[in-house]
């Protein structure tokens, strides 16, 4: 087989720079071929007959056929020598340049998803801020089916003004000034009340108030008037806050024999999910049980993040825990604890 067929060609650069290796072959290949010959006919012409005649004719042939032969390319082999090594150090250049191109686009890929990691978070982050601006009343009887949602925002109103305390009547009514009152259903359904012992018409109610302190305070109202507000979640934390809760109950929280009461909290500038916890039974308030840093808004970006779910249990310092201790702004007052504690009682249903 010839040179130039049995050799695996390296190409690197433009057709220019190749076509000059490619010649340099196609001339040895040439010479090759032609010193084959003639050492071919050379060697039919030896008549050997002795060691001597054996040693005569090759040293012939080495200086008549292979010596010319070696003398003539030896300027060709060596620049061919010198081509394929630059063909070979700018094969290395281009695969190094490969190389870091492979890299540099794995760098973006990952810059791109830890952005929307970032983004989601942020997200989310801003629904749990509109969220700490509303309440959610699950229990109100409109007394009777409605349909219209302009009549049913405004019995809802009506409603809950029936049911404030006369003594906190005038407070009430100033907050609820600046309260957006929104209705989440298309007409109100009849079921059994939170107790079980009547059957009502009802829808869920959301309350949105821009002022934190005043959210507070309405509140604060509505529970020392008999009324069970609760918190109004973003849809996207819904199916978070089942594995949240399956996380509790893994670490130990028994809602047989405990009030769980899951909310957002900024600390330190930073978004987060903490969940407190109160006996059922007995005097208490609320105790900090576990955290999560706050999650993505999408699932699936959600997911690809591993131990998103994992809390973090808080630890329990003697005398500085035992008391308990509640969300920020979320105070309960004496009057209120039962009602608090079941308003929670209802959203963990």
């Amino acid at each position: 087989m010839s040179f130039v067929h049995s050799k695996k060609r390296l190409r690197v650069g433009t057709p220019e720079k190749t076509r000059k290796s490619d010649e340099m072959l196609i001339e040895i290949d040439e010479d090759f071929s032609a010193f084959c010959l003639k050492y071919k006919q050379e060697a039919e012409k030896m008549s050997v007959k002795s060691v001597k005649d054996l040693k005569e004719g090759m040293e012939k042939m080495f200086s008549s056929v292979l010596i010319p032969y070696l003398e003539k390319n030896a300027n060709t082999m060596t620049g061919l020598i010198s081509e394929i090594s630059r063909l070979e150090e700018a094969l290395e250049v281009s695969e190094a340049k490969e190389e870091e191109s492979v890299n540099r686009i794995a760098e973006l890929e990952k810059l791109r998803e830890t952005s929307e990691v970032k983004l989601s978070k942020a997200e989310m982050g801003k629904k749990m801020e509109v969220a700490q601006t509303q309440v959610k009343l699950l229990d109100i009887d409109f007394g009777k089916c409605i349909d219209d949602p302009k009549e049913l925002n405004k019995a809802a109103k009506e409603a809950i003004a029936a049911k404030i305390r006369s003594d906190e009547k005038e407070k009430y009514d100033n907050l609820v000034k600046n309260a957006v009152v929104q209705v989440l259903a298309r007409q109100t359904t009849k079921r059994k009340n939170f107790n079980g012992d009547s059957e009502i018409w009802t829808a869920p109610v959301v309350l949105t108030i821009q002022e934190r302190a005043a959210r507070w305070d309405m509140e604060d109202v509505l529970r020392k008037s008999k009324m069970f507000p609760t918190f109004h979640w973003p849809k996207e934390f819904l199916e978070p806050m089942k594995r949240l809760k399956e996380e509790l109950k893994r670490g130990g929280v028994d809602d047989n024999t405990h009030y769980t009461r899951i909310r957002p909290e900024l600390k330190d500038g930073k978004w987060r999910i903490r969940a407190d916890t109160k006996p059922k039974t007995g005097e208490g308030k609320f105790t900090l049980k576990a955290t999560w840093p706050i999650m993505a808004a999408d699932s699936s970006i959600r997911e690809s993040e591993k131990e998103w779910s994992k809390p973090t249990w808080a630890q329990v310092a003697s005398g500085a825990r035992k008391a308990g201790s509640t969300v920020k702004g979320s105070v309960e007052a004496p009057a209120a604890a039962s009602n608090a504690a079941a308003g929670e009682a209802m959203e963990s249903h």
